[in-house]
C-alpha cells in the first residue's frame, strides 16, 4: 500500500486542484458570461494550475526541457484553436493546423537533437506534428449524438494518466490525470446533458495537450509506440462514429457504444503496462 505522505499529494494535485479550479471558472463564467467560452477556459485553468502545482519548481519560463514547453503548447493551442474556427476556407483551417502542429512537434523533439540527431528528430518531429494536426482536426469536429465529447477525452485522458505512471513518467501520468479531471468537470457541470456548451476549441485543446504529452513520454521516457498508438486511436473513436451517424440515419448512435469502444483500447494499454510492470517485478 502506497504510503500516505505519497498518496495524499499525488491526490491533490492530479485531481481535487484540477477539477476544483475547473469547476470554479465554469461556475464563474455562467454568472458573469454566459457567452463565454467556459469549458475551454476552464480546461485549461484546472490544467495549468495543476501543472504549476506539480512543477513549480522546476518549470523555466524560457524552455529548458520538453516539459517546460507544455503550458506554451496548451495556451497557443487553445488560442489557434480557436482562431482557426474564424477562417473561412477549409484550405486555410487545414494549412494553420499543419503549421501550428509541426511548430509543437518541433518544440517536443527539441531538447532530443543530440540524442537523437538531426534526421531522426526533424522525422520524430514532423511525424509527431501530422498526428497532432490530425487529431486537432477530428476533435474539434461536433460530436452529434455519437457521445458525449468531454466524458470520452476524460475516459481516454485517465487512462494515460494510469499507463503513464506505471510505465514512464509520474508527472507526466499526473499531468495527464489533472486534464482527465478538469474535463470531467466539464461533463459533470453540463448535466444533465453532458457536452452541451463542449465547443470544438475546448476537444481540439484537449487533444492537443493530451497528444504533446503522449508524445513528449515517448521521445524522452520511452513510452512504447504501441500504447502511442491505442490512446490515440481511442481519441478517434467519438469523431468516427460521428461520421457515421451524419452519413447514416438520423437517431444516431447512443453514447453507451461509443464509451464502450473507446475504452476498449485504454483498457488493454492499462492492462499492458500493468502485465509489464509484474514481469519486470516492480508490481
Amino acid at each position: 500500500m502506497p504510503e500516505t505522505s505519497f498518496f495524499l499529494p499525488l491526490l491533490l494535485q492530479s485531481a481535487v486542484v484540477p477539477f476544483g479550479v475547473a469547476f470554479a471558472v465554469l461556475v464563474a463564467c455562467r454568472a458573469a458570461r454566459p457567452d463565454a467560452p467556459a469549458p475551454l477556459l476552464a480546461l485549461l485553468a484546472g490544467f495549468l494550475s495543476s501543472y504549476f502545482v506539480t512543477l513549480h519548481a522546476q518549470w523555466s519560463p524560457v524552455p529548458r526541457v520538453a516539459l517546460d514547453w507544455l503550458p506554451w503548447i496548451a495556451l497557443v493551442g487553445a488560442a489557434a484553436a480557436l482562431g482557426v474556427q474564424r477562417i473561412p476556407g477549409a484550405a486555410g483551417r487545414v494549412a494553420v493546423r499543419a503549421v501550428v502542429s509541426l511548430a509543437f512537434g518541433g518544440l517536443i523533439v527539441s531538447s532530443a537533437i543530440g540524442s537523437l540527431g538531426a534526421q531522426k528528430a526533424a522525422l520524430a518531429a514532423l511525424a509527431i506534428g501530422l498526428i497532432l494536426a490530425l487529431l486537432w482536426a477530428l476533435s474539434s469536429r461536433p460530436a452529434r449524438g455519437a457521445a458525449t465529447r468531454p466524458l470520452l477525452l476524460a475516459l481516454v485522458a485517465g487512462g494515460s494518466g494510469l499507463a503513464l505512471m506505471m510505465d514512464s513518467s509520474q508527472s507526466m501520468g499526473q499531468l495527464a490525470g489533472a486534464l482527465a479531471m478538469a474535463l470531467a468537470a466539464c461533463t459533470l457541470f453540463a448535466r444533465p446533458r453532458p457536452g452541451a456548451g463542449f465547443a470544438p476549441a475546448a476537444g481540439a485543446t484537449a487533444a492537443l495537450v493530451l497528444g504533446s504529452l503522449l508524445a513528449t513520454a515517448h521521445v524522452y521516457s520511452g513510452f512504447p509506440l504501441g500504447y502511442v498508438a491505442l490512446l490515440a486511436g481511442a481519441l478517434l473513436v467519438d469523431p468516427a462514429l460521428a461520421a457515421i451517424r451524419r452519413g447514416g440515419q438520423s437517431g444516431g448512435l447512443p453514447w453507451v457504444p461509443a464509451t464502450v469502444l473507446t475504452a476498449i483500447p485504454v483498457l488493454v494499454t492499462v492492462a499492458l503496462t500493468v502485465k509489464a510492470m509484474q514481469e519486470s517485478g516492480g508490481y
